[in-house]
């Protein structure tokens, strides 16, 4: 197998100064692989060109370690044609020479951090297999769980004074911000959120931070008006297929509902890709570009995302965690061997670990799929859906099956076309094996539907199957069928009952 690497790679590999720390994960798992790293002669050049001849030096000293391609295949017209794109450049033209090489089979995949090429391949029907950093270590993940290095991951809530800030995670801040150790060593007897290996190895960190209606921001513009907020002050997560970045973001919405704040904000440099990453990340559940924070001569861009108001001009996810109570309400059964790892407790308390471990990346994603073929009874985006984990075979169902948590749908996807197209849809989010995924596609694609959601909360306090007959939620002895529908009175006994208290806005 042939990984042709783009440029902007081996540059981030190579590189001196390190400025995409996923780089690391992506090299271990080409080799754990057994892919032969390629480079093509176009990229030589252009290292050759690159502006600091200290770097481009040396760089150029490494280049042996990698497999050149011995000759060049120029595209075609109707290769060129497909991508619809003239070449305006001399990178447009380097670009299309690497997707080609693709695209004619002479490399398998290729790895780039260019966005824009990433496009072209899109269009070209080679999305499978030109990918991103991220995109490829999720992918390697996903495929080769037997590979995973990390035997278990643990989010915890720990002192700045406990986290060793010689790792190398925290280089790019001392980069960014002079006088980072000092600004850290401050802080040394507030929390953080942190994510280590089994060896110690820092993945991800995040501090928050509340600010009140006097704080200045008059380095912020257009300038922010008084109001309550939670900043995002310090965050970073490293690329390790576990969907970490959206665990983070998880913690980040409860933070913010559990301090009552009006908005939530971050800064970020925009200079990096792991930056950019981070923007899509966040953007993607909802934070929007507000303006500029002007220090140290450079300028960071401002996301913020409006909490206690529902934006109907985007989607439900977007919107998260700010969630209507107008909508339909449904009971989903889940089977007990699929309930706990797709639906771990991810409560915040007071306790300093957070039940919250291992090494399957579904448990760690926000959003989450449950796959049915069952009839969908008219649910849709915005509805939610309390989960009900059947009671072990054998066992007493009427005491051992519970409701248990509270969701909320993101999507429901029932046109799938394709086996691969399952397996992409569910990549990281689901509790199945590829090859139970696939099993699925065999013997029920006709009635196939994926149902994406979002973990809401888990109730307070289980309620049983007994307790849904004894308050006609369910008729005994069966117990709720897939999608079954709850009015609101049934609906808000459960949420009283559990003890559960969920906000809602308008």
């Amino acid at each position: 197998m042939r990984a042709l690497l783009d440029t902007n790679i081996i540059i981030h590999r190579e590189n001196k100064r390190v400025s995409n720390y996923s780089i690391g994960h992506l090299f271990r798992w080409l080799d754990k692989l057994k892919y032969d790293k390629v480079i093509h002669p176009y990229s030589i050049s252009e290292i050759k060109k690159y502006r600091d001849p200290e770097t481009q030096e040396a760089i150029s000293v490494k280049l042996e370690s990698y497999e050149v391609i011995k000759t060049i295949k120029e595209p075609d017209d109707s290769f060129l044609e497909l991508i619809g794109i003239p070449e305006k450049s001399q990178n447009d033209m380097i670009d299309d020479c690497l997707l080609f090489e693709v695209y004619s089979n002479r490399v398998d995949i290729l790895i780039t951090e260019d966005r824009r090429l990433r496009n072209k391949a899109i269009k070209l029907g080679l999305s499978d297999r030109v990918f991103s950093i991220n995109a490829f270590i999720s992918a390697a993940t996903a495929e080769n769980p037997s590979l995973i290095e990390y035997k278990m991951l643990a989010v915890e809530k720990t002192y700045f004074g406990n986290v060793d800030l010689t790792d190398s995670f925290f280089d790019s801040f001392r980069i960014a911000y002079p006088g980072f150790d000092k600004w850290f060593a401050r802080k040394c007897d507030e929390e953080a959120y942190i994510c280590n290996t089994d060896a110690g190895k820092v993945l991800g960190f995040l501090y928050l931070k509340t600010e009140g209606v006097d704080e200045n921001y008059s380095d912020i513009v257009p300038p922010f008006k008084p109001m309550r907020r939670l900043k995002v002050g310090t965050f970073k997560v490293e690329s390790t297929g576990f969907r970490l970045g959206e665990r983070f973001v998880k913690i980040i919405f409860d933070n913010a509902l559990q301090r009552n704040v009006d908005e939530i904000y971050v800064t970020l440099y925009t200079d990096r890709e792991e930056l950019s990453a981070l923007a899509a990340l966040l953007k993607r559940w909802g934070f929007t570009e507000y303006g500029v924070k002007i220090g140290n001569g450079k300028e960071e861009q401002v996301l913020v995302k409006r909490m206690k108001d529902f934006d109907r001009n985007i989607s439900f996810r977007k919107n998260f965690p700010n969630i209507q109570y107008d909508c339909n309400k449904y009971i989903l059964p889940i089977f007990p061997q699929y309930h706990t790892t797709l639906l771990p407790d991810s409560k915040l308390n007071n306790e300093n670990k957070i039940d919250f471990l291992g090494r399957e990346p579904h448990r760690y994603a926000l959003q989450k799929v449950y796959i049915s073929w069952a009839p969908g009874n008219g649910v849709k985006p915005g509805d939610l859906i309390l989960f009900y984990r059947t009671g072990p075979e054998g066992s007493n169902k009427k005491y051992t099956s519970v409701v248990t948590t509270v969701a909320m749908v993101d999507e429901i996807i029932s046109n799938i076309h394709s086996q691969e197209e399952l397996l992409s849809i569910c990549q990281n989010r689901s509790v199945f094996s590829t090859e139970e995924l696939k099993g699925f596609w065999r013997d029920y694609r006709r009635n196939l539907k994926v149902l994406k959601f979002i973990f809401v909360k888990s109730l307070s306090k289980r309620l049983t199957l007994g307790y849904l007959w004894d308050h006609d939620i369910v008729c005994a002895p069966r117990g709720p069928r897939s999608f079954m529908k709850l009015s609101d009175e049934q609906y808000n006994q459960i949420m009283h009952d559990s003890e559960t208290e969920i906000k809602y806005v308008e």
